[in-house]
């Protein structure tokens, strides 16, 4: 079976290639993939602050997104390479509400996210984002697992 819409979270870790993978081996020839980064974004104040050290002719071409591009431009290019149409989303949130909230807003198929594996207090502390999205997301939820850790 293969979707038309796929939303995959990809945080620039192996556990995320894993997914990014996944995602095009479950998306039909005409389809796209959604990759969504997510981010905590800066203050007013500490932005101000990185404004204020670039030097004037470049404080127009500041891009505060840049670094999750950066991180995310090794999936879309790992999509390309694969003929997999690919729409890139960065969004200022935890990881599982910015996938959640991509997934219903593209109209998802499917969602695909991997397993980090956390260990026990930063599970109960934080929560899993797996468990979150399978837990919450519109759709059906491929949760990747690193075989090594089985």
């Amino acid at each position: 079976m293969s979707y038309d819409t796929v939303v995959v979270g990809y945080d620039g870790s192996s556990d995320a290639d894993r997914a990014v993978e996944a995602a095009a081996d479950q998306t039909g020839r005409e389809g796209t993939v959604h990759v969504v980064t997510a981010f905590h974004p800066e203050s007013t104040t500490r932005l101000m602050q990185h404004l204020q050290q670039l030097p004037e002719e470049f404080r127009y071409t500041y891009d505060p997104h840049a670094a999750e591009k950066e991180r995310q431009h090794p999936a879309l290019a790992r999509l390309e390479e694969r003929g997999v149409h690919a729409e890139a989303h960065i969004v200022p949130d935890d990881p599982a509400t910015a996938i959640i909230d991509v997934a219903a807003r593209e109209g998802a198929d499917l969602v695909v996210v991997g397993s980090r594996g956390l260990g026990g207090v930063q599970r109960f502390l934080r929560g899993s984002v797996s468990a979150r999205v399978a837990a919450h997301a519109p759709t059906s939820v491929l949760i990747i697992h690193d075989p090594s850790r089985t």
